[in-house]
């Protein structure tokens, strides 16, 4: 047994246009309201916007003479959002007030019907007891096991707090492949081992408790719940008690869970597989004898922590894992990568935008999501996917950073949790937008050998955080009579709705579709935001966005590029951020990836534009939608407000806690996917 010192427990801590923003059609607001709403005022930020803008001028002109400068210092200079510092990060603004800065119009663009467009129908029904909950949490991120040691991360990355922040509560899972090959905790001055086998340009990555309190303090900050991992293939039961208790005692609460190894079924591939990490004795058997031997040994040092097992994409692996003893509490633990043929075989499983998009790839996912929670209802435990992505094959290909993978991720992150999954977190990487893992949600700038301190999120990660924007509430049903629209529905306390509508049409070859939507009560008001690009493969400006803009070019505060007193084009950048309010204020190029036209942050639903010819008290309306988009509508019902802002309140058993009213390339260890 060791006798290393532990921590002490401490609880309770025709193509229609890319941009329809920039469409002739609906020009920006610059007086009175054109909507065909007339009953709508300016939302309250954007009104609050106008009248501090007033103050402020007012201040300057008519506060007479001056005190000298001995007496009183200048005023730090603003940004082009009154009484915001210059390049100001993300996270320190509030989101509505970068959207009144905008200046969205006040009616979406496109998305009034017209005449002779194709039709679609969408049918909302009433929540119900059963129905399963929608909770801030359930979205989030996966990292590998080793990037608990990258300095990077950490609470003074104002990127990386923006990007967690924008994802409203997220579930950060540490594990990956580098959990069983690569990832040595010691909470002493050990040595790092020279006996474990690596690949060609491998190397073993020391973690210790003070790389845990410096992520822990970037969850504190983003209200961020965590998943750990103990490395199984090196057998030490002691050392995972290790970690646990040291990790409970910087994470507290927010520690919710500790995987048990990553994917043991992928363990051994033979003997000539640079990724196997145990010889032929190696069967679920042994499997469960282990995991329960780890069980024990965390649960002597932090009594009650979820153990996480066995993050696999096999049954019969997740039932050795469900029915080892001694494991409880416990969640099921699913990974699924569904288009992860990167050879010759099984061509509905390689990673083509037909793929991405085919109804097929969606029947599979339910598929095996649904096997997986039968196995989690069976032993009462909860369903957790704790690594995703379209694709595990490495490198690029025709879907890496495209919109088709965005609005699988949209479709996908709704698609799980109505099928009772708890929590999902995208595979994700550190690594740079050059050179690193290209299914990465996120990246950084700089490069492989030497990654920078900014960050941006990508096509798939801009679509993890317009679903994350969405209040929580209960998935209540929503149907279509169409295979390539799909439709999930979240009702709200406030008697609101959220309804998230993927088209999965080409964008290059087909035109806006009416599509009309019937509700159970009848409507208010509707609000509108849309993932969309101008063809399947488009991205979105990540890589721009990750490194250092120059002033030349920025945008004013209202996004027109015309330099005024406090416009970014008059001072520099911080090199620093990427996801400043400056950059927030820059528009998408044409036909690139966005939502709504731009990047983060995504438009609080009370701020965004209305849906066109909405007639209040009906209990339909009908809205334009175009191909290859994800739509989000927030349907009012008595004047409701949903907007996702509770504080986080982790909870100690590993459930993502409702509220009463919110790098290096990882390797393939799977053979297509599932």
């Amino acid at each position: 047994m060791r006798t290393s010192p532990r921590p002490p427990v401490i609880p309770g801590r025709t193509a229609p246009s890319p941009d329809p923003f920039r469409s002739s059609q609906a020009p920006a607001r610059s007086g009175p309201s054109t909507s065909a709403l007339p009953h709508r005022t300016l939302p309250v930020r954007r009104r609050a916007l106008a009248i501090l803008s007033t103050v402020l001028l007012c201040a300057t002109a008519c506060a007479g003479p001056q005190p000298g400068p001995s007496m009183t210092p200048a005023p730090e200079p603003t940004g082009p959002v009154p009484g915001v510092a210059r390049n100001a990060p993300l996270h320190a603004v509030d989101p509505g007030l970068v959207a009144a800065a905008r200046d969205l119009p006040e009616t979406y663009p496109g998305s009034a019907t017209r005449d002779g467009d194709p039709t679609a129908r969408v049918t909302l029904g009433r929540a119900s007891p059963g129905d399963e909950d929608y909770r801030h949490g359930s979205v989030g991120l996966s990292l590998e096991s080793t990037d608990l040691a990258d300095p990077r991360l950490g609470e003074d990355n104002d990127d990386l707090v923006s990007i967690l922040q924008s994802l409203h509560e997220p579930t950060l899972r540490f594990g990956g492949n580098s959990t069983d090959r690569r990832f040595f905790f010691t909470p002493t001055d050990e040595p790092i081992p020279t006996d474990w086998p690596l690949a060609k340009g491998e190397k073993i990555t020391k973690v210790t408790p003070a790389d845990l309190e410096r992520v822990a303090a970037l969850a504190r900050r983003t209200g961020t719940s965590v998943i750990l991992s103990a490395n199984l293939a090196r057998y030490d039961p002691d050392r995972a008690a290790d970690l646990a208790a040291h990790a409970r005692a910087a994470f507290g609460d927010r520690l919710v869970g500790l995987m048990i190894g990553n994917e043991p079924n992928g363990f051994h591939r033979g003997s000539d597989d640079p990724l196997s990490v145990k010889g032929p004795e190696w069967n679920r058997t042994v499997y469960a004898r282990q995991l329960t031997a780890y069980a024990r040994a965390v649960h002597r040092e932090v009594p009650h922590l979820r153990i996480v097992a066995p993050g696999a994409y096999s049954e019969p692996w997740w039932e050795a894992a469900a029915e080892a003893p001694d494991t409880a509490p416990m969640a099921l633990a699913l990974h699924q990568y569904p288009l992860s043929e990167c050879g010759t075989r099984w061509p509905e499983q390689r990673p083509t935008v037909a793929n991405a998009v085919s109804p097929g790839t969606r029947e599979r996912v339910d598929s095996l999501v649904s096997s997986a929670r039968s196995v989690a209802d069976e032993h009462r435990v909860p369903l957790w996917i704790t690594e995703t992505s379209l694709s595990s094959c490495s490198g690029g290909n025709q879907i890496t950073e495209t919109l088709a993978a965005a609005v699988y991720q949209a479709d996908y992150s709704m698609r799980v949790q109505a099928l009772a999954a708890e929590r999902v977190t995208a595979h994700s990487s550190l690594g740079p937008c050059h050179g690193g893992p290209p299914m990465s949600p996120l990246c950084s700038d700089g490069t492989v050998g030497s990654p920078g301190e900014r960050f941006g999120l990508r096509a798939n990660g801009l679509a993890l955080a317009l679903i994350a924007s969405i209040p929580q509430g209960t998935m209540t049903p929503a149907r279509t009579g169409s295979e390539d629209l799909t439709a999930f529905a979240v009702s709200h306390p406030d008697g609101s709705t959220s309804l998230v509508l993927s088209d999965f049409r080409d964008p290059a070859t087909a035109g806006p579709r009416t599509t009309t939507v019937r509700t159970p009560a009848a409507v208010q008001r509707v609000t509108q935001s849309q993932l969309r690009g101008g063809s399947w493969r488009a991205t979105a400006p990540v890589s721009e966005a990750a490194n250092p803009h120059g002033a030349s070019g920025s945008p004013s505060a209202q996004g027109t590029g015309t330099s005024t007193p406090g416009d970014a084009a008059s001072y520099p950048a911080d090199p620093r951020v990427a996801l400043s309010v400056e950059n927030a204020l820059r528009p998408a190029d044409r036909g690139a990836v966005s939502v709504d036209g731009y990047g983060l942050p995504i438009t609080p639903p009370a701020d965004r534009p209305e849906v066109a010819g909405v007639r209040p008290g009906a209990t339909s309306f009908a809205v334009s939608l175009p191909a290859g988009t994800t739509t989000v509508l927030t349907i009012e019902t008595k004047h409701a407000t949903a907007r996702p802002s509770a504080p986080a309140s982790p909870s100690g058993d590993g459930t993502p806690a409702p509220k009463a009213t919110p790098g290096v390339p990882r390797a393939t260890t799977r053979s297509g996917g599932q």
